[in-house]
């Protein structure tokens, strides 16, 4: 949709669409005298309407009249080095908008004249009556020197401690031989506290290292023998299993509970006979066995634990249960005062 406007200006009517005007605010330029005014505010109805005459330049203000004793002082007039002194009709300094430089209009479909040639911000600026200050940009009171520069002595025998600022570091700014020493004591603190640190984890996972690293096992014993202390094996007592069991009498022996003349017996010797096979990959500490004597209604009368030691001996118990390995144990045993019918033979680790 297009609207009727007219310049304040030239008085040319032209016709602005209305997508242009609500993208720039209402603000367009005249595509005769390219003068930049709110194009709603001055929207005709009628095209044919004849142009409105151009307002007549205001006359300038009259002097003042001299008073007496003073002498006559002309009003102020600024005029720029290289550009001519500003119209009396048009003001010094406006308040507005300014334009930008991609604020031109649109070229129509059949204008003569077709697309006008970019013009510099600035060029435009001065022709809306805007002067530069002196302190802006383009200003006639631009200094013309430029600023001393800054120097910095670089001081190739000086060693920065980092971040730009190192070569402006004074001689007595380095540090001296009691930091140096400082700096050194800390470094050796951290190294010892973190070889502290790590056998200190060593010691209380060695077993683990032993069995994920099966080499390092005679190192971690040596190293345990001044603190008296052993590597223990795994102790997996899924993998262990009793293979096979038996309590018999002693040889000479008569049957549980009677004696040769059919009285009770006081004393009697058994013999446990138990098979116990170690089925892991690797080797294992020696189980505990639990025996449960038990009477006829099986109820328990005697329950004992049998250490490595009791069932293998002290030599055979001090080395470690084989990988893929089975052992047969033998165990005596005497009882006294009690009468069994059946026995129970279980294994744990303490």
């Amino acid at each position: 949709m297009d609207l009727t406007t007219r310049c304040p200006k030239c008085g040319t009517v032209f016709q602005a669409g209305l997508s242009d005007l609500q993208l720039r605010k209402g603000y367009i330029r005249c595509v005769q005298c390219a003068h930049i005014f709110d194009g709603y505010a001055e929207v005709v109805s009628d095209a044919s309407e004849p142009a409105a005459p151009a307002p007549a330049p205001a006359a300038p203000p009259a002097p003042e009249a001299p008073v007496a004793g003073r002498p006559a002082v002309p009003p102020p007039q600024v005029i720029r080095s290289g550009r001519p002194p500003a119209p009396p009709s048009e003001p010094a300094f406006r308040i507005g908008v300014a334009p930008w430089p991609d604020d031109r209009p649109e070229p129509r479909i059949g204008d003569a004249a077709g697309p006008a040639a970019p013009r510099p911000v600035e060029d435009i600026l001065v022709d809306e009556g805007w002067v530069p200050d002196a302190g802006e940009p383009g200003g006639l009171d631009e200094p013309s020197g430029q600023a001393a520069s800054f120097v910095v002595e670089a001081r190739p025998g000086h060693r920065g401690q980092g971040g730009s600022a190192a070569p402006l570091l004074r001689d007595d700014d380095a540090l001296g031989w009691w930091d140096a020493l400082l700096r050194f004591c800390a470094w050796l603190l951290l190294v010892l506290l973190l070889l502290l640190l790590a056998a200190q984890a060593v010691y209380v996972y060695r077993a683990d290292i032993a069995r994920m690293a099966p080499a390092l096992r005679p190192a971690l014993e040596r190293a345990c023998e001044p603190l008296q202390c052993r590597v223990p094996y795994a102790r997996d007592i899924a993998r262990i299993a009793i293979t096979g069991s038996a309590l018999k009498l002693a040889d000479g022996d008569a049957p549980a509970g009677h004696s040769a003349s059919g009285q009770d017996a006081a004393e009697q010797h058994f013999v446990l006979h138990a098979t116990v096979r170690n089925g892991a990959e690797q080797p294992q500490e020696w189980p505990t066995l639990v025996l449960d004597l038990k009477d006829g209604a099986g109820t328990l009368l005697v329950r004992r634990n049998l250490a490595p030691a009791d069932y293998l001996g002290p030599a055979r118990a001090a080395e470690p249960f084989a990988a893929r390995s089975e052992v047969l144990v033998r165990v005596p045993l005497t009882l006294s005062g009690i009468r069994i019918n059946g026995y129970q033979l279980d294994l744990f680790y303490p």
